[in-house]
């Protein structure tokens, strides 16, 4: 049984996302917390419905809402607009590039998050780096940051891929 109707999805998926967002980002602080701020694994449950979406609504209205929900987080976790607007904006994009080439399932669905969360994450450092807002070390991006994120990201797949899924489902 599917949660929302096929036809009323696109009217209540932008406030999915943004909860989805604000999840995200509480999850992410309990997780650095969980670590003493050893690791920083960043959740992005908004990327995983992001991509179980794609197939379900047209690539204006999910770039229209990427563009928002980006300039939202921006607001009010760096406080300069612009860094993750791009990083979701472009993710997204190239989620639709993924889906129009290679056959989704949840296997490929799966390595796909991968891609995803790691360009994401690099885009978001690249330009926080070219701009001069931080300065990263790449080893410690990598080891720090970036293995933690995929791992955490990976459980998050496995475990909510399914349901989100049916939620966008086509039927």
């Amino acid at each position: 049984m599917q949660v929302i109707r096929k036809e009323n999805v696109k009217y209540y998926a932008p406030v999915f996302f943004f909860l989805l967002m604000l999840i995200d980002g509480q999850l992410t602080q309990g997780a650095r917390n969980l670590t003493d701020n050893v690791y920083f694994a960043n959740a992005h449950f908004l990327l995983l419905a992001f991509l179980m979406a794609i197939p379900n609504l047209s690539k204006r209205y999910l770039v229209i809402t990427a563009v928002v929900l980006g300039m939202i987080c921006d607001s009010y976790y760096i406080g300069i607009i612009g860094i993750y607007t791009v990083a979701l904006t472009a993710t997204v994009m190239m989620m639709y590039r993924f889906q129009r080439v290679v056959h989704t399932n949840l296997l490929t669905a799966f390595f796909g998050m991968i891609i995803f969360v790691t360009t994401y994450e690099l885009i978001a450092v690249g330009l926080q780096v070219i701009f001069h807002i931080s300065t990263v070390a790449p080893l410690l991006f990598i080891t720090k940051v970036l293995g933690p994120t995929l791992l955490f990201n990976m459980l998050i797949f496995v475990i909510f891929s399914y349901p989100l899924k049916r939620l966008f489902a086509n039927e």
